[in-house]
């Protein structure tokens, strides 16, 4: 019963609050997330824009690259200076590469994967320099390979 009309509450009246649950609520949920999934749609447009990376694999290839060890005030490091060749159509930018660091038995001994914040444009080549932190003594390290795994397209506003 309904302490302010004192109707009753049966089981198909729409004042029965499980009722107006399913009326209301459930649609009204279905519309936000609705409106939900298209604003985080729009809004991964907006920072990244197609194409992917993944659509132009291996267009930016690593013509030469160098390893040098530098001690720094906060422990060693590796630098991996090189130039970056865009064979691609599409500019990039913040280009990610994998670099994996080899013993002389050709075993690998550590991996890194350094951000560089750079853009390179289109049919165009630019030089780089990416950081690593070691992981074991520097006679460890005798060669590494180097390539790139991601990078952004430059249309994207972030």
């Amino acid at each position: 019963m309904c302490p302010r009309c004192r109707q009753w509450l049966t089981v198909r009246s729409i004042r029965n609050p499980a009722i107006s649950v399913w009326v209301y609520g459930l649609p009204h949920l279905v519309i936000y997330a609705v409106m939900a999934m298209a604003i985080l749609t729009a809004v991964n447009r907006f920072t990244n824009p197609k194409p992917d990376y993944t659509d132009f694999i291996n267009s930016i290839r690593v013509t030469e690259s160098r390893m040098n060890w530098a001690e720094t005030s906060n422990g060693p490091r590796i630098y991996i200076t090189g130039i970056l060749t865009n064979q691609s159509s599409i500019a990039w930018r913040d280009i990610e590469f994998e670099c994996r660091f080899l013993d002389a038995n050709g075993l690998l001994v550590d991996a890194a994967h350094p951000h560089v914040s750079l853009t390179i444009q289109p049919h165009d080549d630019t030089a780089f320099r990416a950081v690593a932190t070691p992981s074991r003594v520097s006679n460890d390290y005798t060669s590494f390979r180097l390539s790139v795994t991601t990078a952004r397209n430059t249309k994207g506003f972030f």
